[in-house]
């Protein structure tokens, strides 16, 4: 994974001023401190994959709100459908890359996403299925099937949320999307 990936995400979920940056990846469980992410901004914006125009705030004080170039976008691009591909459902990382595919130039996102649905939901009957052939399972085996079944559940519930609020245009027909079992 880029290091940069997720400041540059961010970016191009939402230009803002750093310390939203800050505050968006603090939120979502990424660690970074300021002085960090104010360097990594400084080494982005240098190599031309950052913009920072400077604006005066209400109070006087003159902030940089950070875009990405086109550049930026590019790179931005292509880590985001490498996250898609590659991250956990439940990592930051990969909530990022959602927030950001929409935003870059790249039609990655649909594809990715019913991948990862379709991936998902054949685990989710394969879990079914040893499930239901396991009947004297011991307790604990039983227990631990049934946790994976539930998070394959939200999983899979989750990711046609995403689908259906990211790729279905507004009046357009949500029925071609698959749904849950």
């Amino acid at each position: 994974m880029n290091d940069d990936f997720p400041i540059l995400a961010a970016i191009a979920a939402t230009p803002a001023h750093p310390y939203r940056v800050l505050d968006h990846l603090n939120a979502l469980g990424i660690k970074a401190t300021r002085s960090t992410l104010y360097r990594r901004v400084d080494v982005l914006t240098a190599a031309g994959l950052l913009r920072a125009n400077l604006e005066r705030g209400e109070t006087g004080h003159t902030h940089r709100r950070l875009e990405l170039t086109a550049l930026g976008l590019e790179r931005v691009a292509e880590d985001a459908a490498a996250m898609l591909r590659e991250e956990p459902l439940e990592s930051p990382f990969f909530s990022l890359a959602v927030a950001c595919a929409e935003s870059a130039p790249t039609d990655a996102l649909p594809s990715v996403l019913r991948e990862r649905l379709a991936t998902a939901a054949r685990r989710l009957t394969g879990e079914e299925r040893s499930l239901r052939a396991a009947p004297g399972e011991d307790y604990w085996s039983r227990t631990s099937r049934e946790r994976r079944i539930a998070h394959l559940q939200a999983d899979v519930k989750w990711l046609q949320s995403v689908m259906r609020e990211r790729l279905v245009a507004p009046g357009r027909d949500a029925s071609m999307l698959p749904r849950a079992g």
